[in-house]
């Protein structure tokens, strides 16, 4: 039998911090404003000079977008890190996850089966701590809050490209849903039977 379960994880910084990310916005877009003016400017400088001139023109362009470009892109993730939300989607032996940024741009974030999962525990247990001290393992994080440890749940899995370990924060329904997917019962570690108590702050 399939089962299908859908969660939404809601992001309350994105509310909180409304003033930060539109200034950050407008921040990133001046920077890689003025450093495209800089750039037009000695780059049409050069070229009404001698070959020399607009060999150094090109060098000195290169050499002051390349930090322009750095932040603009450092911001913009920051900017999409701290403004995503997610939508876990489990449909049968199937679980997809959604990155919804700023809530109005929905991208596929991982696709993965259940069959290629080998573990499912909390983050403060002592297989979590042995996923995670491997270099080996590629590290992937669905999650908006990341101060309740308790709620943090990782899921150990066989990618296409190799070992993976999710870090999501599934709620309880999820957590019951996916136990009557997974192929095999052991897959769940033991920590997983633990009482949850969350320690966020109301």
């Amino acid at each position: 039998m399939d089962y299908y379960y859908e969660q939404n994880v809601d992001n309350p910084n994105i509310d909180k911090h409304l003033k930060r990310t539109k200034t950050l916005s407008v921040l990133r877009y001046m920077v890689l404003a003025i450093g495209i003016i800089f750039a037009y400017l000695f780059f049409f400088w050069g070229t009404k000079a001698k070959l020399s001139a607009i060999l150094f023109s090109l060098f000195f362009v290169a050499l002051e977008m390349t930090p322009v470009l750095l932040v603009f892109f450092l911001i913009g993730k920051y900017l999409k890190q701290t403004n995503s939300e997610y939508d876990y989607l489990l449909n049968g032996s199937i679980l997809r996850i959604v990155r919804v940024i700023r809530r109005n741009k929905r991208k596929l974030f991982l696709t993965i089966r259940l069959d290629s999962v080998e573990s499912i525990g909390k983050i403060n247990s002592e297989t979590y701590e042995r996923y995670a001290a491997s270099r080996e393992i590629k590290k992937q994080y669905a999650v908006c809050d990341y101060d309740d440890e308790d709620a943090l749940v990782y899921m150990y899995y066989h990618g296409e490209n190799g070992n993976c370990l999710l870090h999501f924060e599934p709620d309880e329904e999820m957590i019951l849903t996916l136990r009557k997917s997974l192929p095999r019962f052991s897959i769940m570690d033991k920590s997983m039977n633990a009482p949850v108590i969350s320690t966020k702050k109301e």
